[in-house]
This record gives C-alpha cells, structure tokens and sequence, in this order.
C-alpha cells in the first residue's frame, strides 16, 4: 500500500475532517490509497506504506488525544526512515493558520521516529465545511482548496517536501461570524437549555 490516510477525527460520521477528505482523497490512484479511521488502523500496513497522512481538527492548538496516542505507538514500534508524512487540519477559526502549532508538533514527532515531513494543509472555518461536502470546491468559498488539494496530491504521489499552506474561506469575515452566532453557537446553545447570553458567562 502506498498512501495510507488516517481521519482521526473523533466523530463515526459526516465531520468536517471527512468532508475535506472527500476532495483530497479523489485527486489520488484509487488503487493505492487505503482510508481508515483511528480505530481501523493496521500497524503492519503503515510499516509497510510510502506516504501516511493525518487529517484531523484542531484541539487546543494541538492534535486530538487519541492521534497522540497513536503517534506515540507508532514512535515506539520504529517506522521506515522512507515514509514522508503529510498533515491535513481543520478548525473552527476563520484562519487556517491557527493551525501551524499542531503541524510543529507532527513535525517534531517525525524528527524522533526518523520519518520525513512532507507538508500541512492547515483549513481555517471548519463550521462551513457542510458547504462543499457534496459540491465542487471551485463553486465554494473554499475555492482556493482545490489548487491547493492538487499540489498536496501531486507532493504525495511523488514523494516529494513542501512549505505548509494555509487556508481560509473566500468570504467576508464578518459575514462569517455572524453566520456561525445565528446558525451554530445560539441554535447549539438552545438545544443545550441556555440563553445566547449564557455563551459570554464567565466561570
């Protein structure tokens, strides 16, 4: 198996990390592209596999607990030096620089398991991904990702390193902000029994 990508969101289905894969993943050779979530992986196929990608959303600036988890098995076990990594995040900021932390942090791992870094894809307002999960990216605000998705996927075939690319919407930023109060947080904090204002309460 040459591409081995790894959806470490902690959601079974339709998250935000899934519906950027979408795009990512039909721009690869079908034939050698194996997909998994974090509880199907099988350590003996990413020994044995060219490229590993990670694709999760942001926590805390840093990875979900359980890809921690299993970079910290996967360092333990020892990995071919060829294997080259790639990263694919996602957040709910508007900027996708935000995530750059967390592609430090696999890029420090890869430096300890002896693997090397290719390249991070980080994707700021993961909220809109809905947007294109059944749509083409060059007919939605995330437009700039289908270029970017090729050059990530021409990196992977080949083997080859490049700069991280950071990403965020083509949409006005305060038309983004008040989209994601009126459509997710106030409807999510009703469903949960508060009032909007109980979003700013303080502890």
């Amino acid at each position: 198996m040459k591409t081995i990508i790894i959806n470490a969101s902690p959601k079974p289905k339709n998250s935000n990390t899934e519906n950027y894969l979408k795009h990512l993943i039909s721009k690869l050779p079908k034939n050698e592209t194996y997909v998994c979530k974090l509880n199907e992986v099988n350590i003996d196929e990413i020994q044995n596999c060219r490229s590993l990608i990670f694709a999760f959303p942001l926590y805390a600036d840093s990875l979900p607990s359980e890809l921690l988890k299993l970079l910290c098995e996967l360092e333990s076990i020892g990995l071919s030096k060829d294997i080259m990594v790639f990263a694919v995040a996602n957040n709910g900021f508007f900027e996708g620089t935000q995530n750059h932390i967390a592609f430090d942090i696999i890029k420090n791992w890869c430096a300890r398991a002896d693997v090397k870094w290719g390249q991070g894809i980080g994707i700021g307002a993961g909220e809109m991904s809905p947007a294109i999960a059944n749509s083409p990216l060059k007919k939605s605000p995330f437009v700039l990702l289908d270029s970017v998705f090729d050059s990530m996927a021409y990196n992977i075939i080949n083997h080859n390193s490049a700069e991280n690319v950071f990403v965020s919407p083509k949409f006005p930023r305060f038309l983004w902000k008040i989209a994601g109060t009126y459509t997710f947080w106030l409807p999510k904090a009703r469903k949960n029994g508060l009032k909007g204002k109980d979003i700013f309460t303080k502890s």
